[in-house]
């Protein structure tokens, strides 16, 4: 039985073509870093439709997960552009979507936009850490609005999950539609960038 084919003979023409290259002349790092933008381009362009490509970022014991593309201006010149990522804390050998703090917390409201004096104290894209209100009991379940400060609410939908603490409870994120998710996600990494500037250089 023979071994399956991994690479058709044009990719292993494209992958041939990067490595016997020749050496860059001085000054070489431009020369390098355009080569380099050029071959992602032609990868992207083959594979971006039948692979999903990422690159990773870390810092410190988070990583962030982009989506890089090729888009196209008037003129027709393609460019490399990333996507907004999603971003993971890494601690040991555990990974899960990054939390981020609020202060101060954030009160979800009904869908006629008033009070349910629910406030969320952390969220990440999944999940909600939710503070009980007083001689209240908490939702099993919730379908409620997320205010993102300036921007227009999100409809989000929670299921509990386990008390945190005697008033903090954590609830899972059932699915969102998928202009709701990419909101969310944006929101997470601005506020990421806020808090963290030293991984975000411009």
């Amino acid at each position: 039985m023979q071994d399956p084919v991994l690479l058709t003979d044009d990719e292993l023409e494209f992958i041939q073509h990067l490595y016997n290259r020749p050496a860059a002349k001085q000054p070489g790092a431009l020369s390098v870093q355009i080569d380099l933008e050029e071959s992602l381009k032609d990868l992207l362009s083959n594979y971006a439709n039948v692979e999903k490509l990422t690159i990773d970022a870390r810092f410190a014991n988070q990583r962030m997960i982009f989506t890089p593309f090729v888009s196209e201006d008037a003129q027709h010149n393609q460019h490399l552009e990333l996507g907004t990522p999603q971003i993971f804390d890494e601690s040991g050998t555990d990974r899960r979507a990054w939390r981020l703090p609020l202060t101060p917390p954030i009160e979800l409201r009904n869908l006629n936009g008033s009070a349910t004096g629910l406030l969320v104290h952390e969220l990440s894209l999944n999940g909600l850490l939710i503070e009980q209100p007083a001689n209240r009991k908490a939702p099993t379940q919730f379908s409620l609005l997320l205010p993102l400060g300036e921007q227009k609410p999100i409809s989000v939908k929670g299921q509990f999950v386990r008390r945190a603490t005697k008033r903090h409870l954590a609830y899972q994120l059932e699915a969102m539609d998928s202009l709701s998710s990419e909101r969310l996600q944006q929101f997470l990494y601005l506020q990421h960038r806020a808090l963290y500037p030293q991984a975000h250089p411009e």
